[in-house]
């Protein structure tokens, strides 16, 4: 890729700017000066430092200061809105007033809060009276004075207090003999008075525990959060990294972490799941699923610590440890149910990261298909004898072609990308030479990267499955076969739309070459490219469209680009010229229509867009009750309604999953085991069902039309 344009636009900037400026500054004055001076030149967007980028700014930072508006009072917005278009000129002056005035109020505001929380708790507290609260964000205005900030606060403990003394009942009523349970039902029974003292000692540690880390945060992991909001309104994969936050994200990538297996973020105060590493121990456990929430976070039988308010970067120290060692998460997912998930921590198993391929026999059918699942695109760039994604895929096709198979299923479903070479090699193991991808920088023309081999591997009807976590490199090339019509894209409404490339600046690597006195300043990630498809038009944003749309348990929630703040839009350049596929009698639309009428009869796809209904609803119901009856209500008929979905999910029997011919039994138990339990999971996915009816429809029609 160009080699990122190897620190052209990167290293140019950060040397002049380290000569000129930072002798003269002092640390965060000279931090400040080399992240702003390098993303302004080298970022793709080409974004204006103005009274506008100011505003955004303005915006953001006060944002992840108080997510949730229980800090800051609106008079506070009102004497800090003096400087929404005043940060450009800051940055020009290389001034922090800004922030300093915004700390100093919020920390004014955090002992305030500190001072009256405690009082909620020191006596028991009532759930008769029907009174709300409410939980989306969105929603949620800055109170006009400190009486009305004392009252909200005065709910959030209650909420808390609430959901600790059901978790505490439910456990004790699953023991209870019957008079017990008659005398303490939520719905109607007493309080047990133990349970609810117990719950009120909990909400206090949590508040302790969660204000001591406010106060324990210097002036410079504040900046830190200031600097980011700097970068994050260029594009929200723009950023900066403290040393410590780099090793944090290199040891994400490597895949070597002892711990859970989980990318996390931070949203609305919350710690949100991105996603899961294939292989890890979270993947391997099955519980834990990307858009989860984490809510706490216990080692073993210990107390739990609560993550809410908490930075990713505390709260991965919690819940990072070593092989063996148990970690137990209480998560909420998106459909408002809240459970305890119970995780060994354990290494990445490398292996469950590789490509894996298998044949799926139709019994119905009587039709053999390939099954091919591809986690993410890997090459080991240090070694080139170590394994990558285009010399696998090519092997697992070539043993495809073995077993004579009918067709092809291509699984790019969660694939977060990777190598962009392979990306390009595996897009052509399909075709002939050709264009796959265009990368354009903000300086340069548009490049195209071809694939230049004109074998072609698998040369039968194709079908790639994709959903809203499919990324970067699986969009490209899930993108690319569809501009060929070489393959019949099915899945989500859309991928995930990560169209841009970033790289990585160490700014210690270039205060050293200016021989300046500072260290440790971590690095710049900045996006110096985006990706055009070979129609002109960016992944970016909008993402790959599947030819046939199959609905998923992804439907309802803000996954993608579009849903990230700050994001790069969607636009085209001019498409460069290439010959689509030979497949004489590919109708899209037939397959289409084919798809929809299964899927109008379908038992299973029917019970899915219903939980899909009641998942929304639940969303949708912000406005939660403090009444004991009434939250006990609402978390029995959520329970009962995943619970009844859970039991629709039945496997086809009809699909029979074997070996690929060359493809050797597992001689491990474990590994034996781990193969079954992938088996069965397959069998039961009614994606891979439909995706298959779609390929025997592909290979039945281009067989009519030849």
């Amino acid at each position: 890729m160009n080699k990122h344009l190897k620190r052209f636009v990167i290293v140019v900037s950060l040397s002049i700017v380290a000569l000129v400026f930072a002798q003269a500054y002092t640390k965060p004055q000279a931090l400040q000066q080399i992240l702003m001076t390098a993303t302004v030149r080298g970022h793709v967007s080409g974004t204006t430092v103005d009274d506008a980028y100011s505003l955004k700014v303005h915006a953001l930072f006060l944002e992840r200061l108080d997510p949730s508006k229980r800090f800051f009072l609106q008079s506070d917005m009102d004497r800090l809105s003096f400087y929404e278009h005043a940060i450009d000129d800051e940055i020009l002056q290389n001034t922090f007033n800004f922030f300093n005035e915004a700390i100093t109020i919020y920390d004014e505001r955090v002992h305030m809060v500190n001072r009256l929380y405690s009082s909620f708790l020191d006596s028991p507290i009532s759930f008769e009276k029907e009174e709300y609260i409410e939980t989306d964000i969105d929603k949620l205005r800055y109170k006009q004075n400190e009486a009305d900030l004392i009252q909200i606060w005065r709910k959030v403990v209650k909420h808390q207090v609430l959901n600790k003394y059901l978790n505490l009942i439910e456990a004790k009523l699953a023991t209870e003999n019957e008079v017990y349970k008659s005398m303490y039902v939520p719905d109607g029974g007493h309080i047990d008075p133990d349970l609810e003292l117990k719950a009120r000692d909990k909400v206090r540690k949590d508040f302790e525990d969660s204000f001591k880390r406010r106060f324990e945060e210097t002036d410079e992991d504040k900046k830190e959060i200031y600097f980011d909001a700097l970068l994050n309104v260029f594009d929200t994969h723009t950023s900066y990294f403290p040393a410590e936050k780099k090793e944090d994200f290199d040891i994400s990538i490597s895949g070597k972490l002892e711990g859970i297996g989980a990318v996390l973020t931070e949203k609305d105060g919350f710690i949100k799941v991105v996603r899961i590493i294939p292989g890890s121990a979270s993947w391997r456990q099955g519980k834990l699923k990307a858009e989860d929430l984490l809510l706490k976070v216990g080692q073993g039988t210990d107390d739990p610590v609560d993550l809410v308010g908490m930075k990713v970067k505390d709260a991965v120290r919690y819940i990072r440890g070593k092989k063996g060692t148990e970690v137990r998460l209480t998560i909420e997912n998106p459909n408002g149910k809240i459970s305890v998930i119970p995780i060994i921590r354990d290494i990445v198993e490398i292996e469950e990261t590789y490509a894996k391929g298998l044949v799926i026999k139709h019994k119905i059918y009587k039709q053999k298909y390939g099954y091919i699942y591809l986690p993410k695109f890997y090459r080991d760039f240090k070694n080139f004898k170590g394994r990558n994604t285009t010399d696998d895929i090519r092997k697992e096709l070539e043993k495809l072609n073995k077993s004579h198979v009918d067709g092809v299923l291509l699984d790019l479903r969660n694939n977060e990308g990777g190598a962009l070479v392979d990306a390009v090699d595996t897009a052509g193991l399909f075709f002939g030479t050709g264009p796959v991808v265009q990368v354009k920088s903000r300086h340069h023309k548009a490049s195209v990267l071809p694939d230049k081999n004109p074998s072609v591997t698998y040369d039968g009807p194709l079908v790639i499955l994709i959903n809203t976590y499919s990324a970067s490199a699986s969009e490209i090339l899930a993108a690319a076969l569809q501009d060929y019509e070489r393959a019949v894209i099915v899945g989500s409404e859309s991928s995930f739309g990560k169209g841009t490339v970033q790289t990585f600046a160490n700014l210690d690597d270039i205060l050293e070459k200016g021989r300046l006195p500072f260290k440790d300043l971590g690095s710049l990630k900045i996006t110096i490219q985006k990706f055009y498809r070979i129609n002109g038009g960016s992944t970016q944003y909008k993402g790959v469209i599947p030819d046939i749309i199959l609905p998923d348990n992804h439907k309802e929630l803000e996954v993608g680009e579009r849903h990230l703040e700050h994001s790069l839009k969607w636009d085209t350049i001019e498409p460069v010229d290439y010959t689509k596929w030979s497949h004489p009698g590919l109708d899209i639309q037939d397959l289409n229509v084919r798809s929809q009428q299964r899927l109008s009869k379908s038992f299973m796809f029917t019970e899915l867009n219903k939980h899909y209904d009641q998942i929304n609803k639940e969303r949708k119901n912000t406005l939660l009750s403090l009444n004991m009856e009434s939250a006990f209500t609402r978390r029995e008929r959520i329970e009962s309604e995943s619970k009844a979905y859970t039991e629709t999910i039945k496997p086809f029997e009809y699909l029979q999953m074997t070996r690929s011919k060359g493809t050797k039994k597992p001689t491990k138990k474990e590994k034996r085991e781990s193969e079954k339990k992938y088996f069965d999971a397959l069998q039961k996915d009614h994606q891979v069902d439909e995706s298959l009816n779609i390929l025997h429809d592909l290979i039945e029609q281009l067989k009519d039309k030849n």
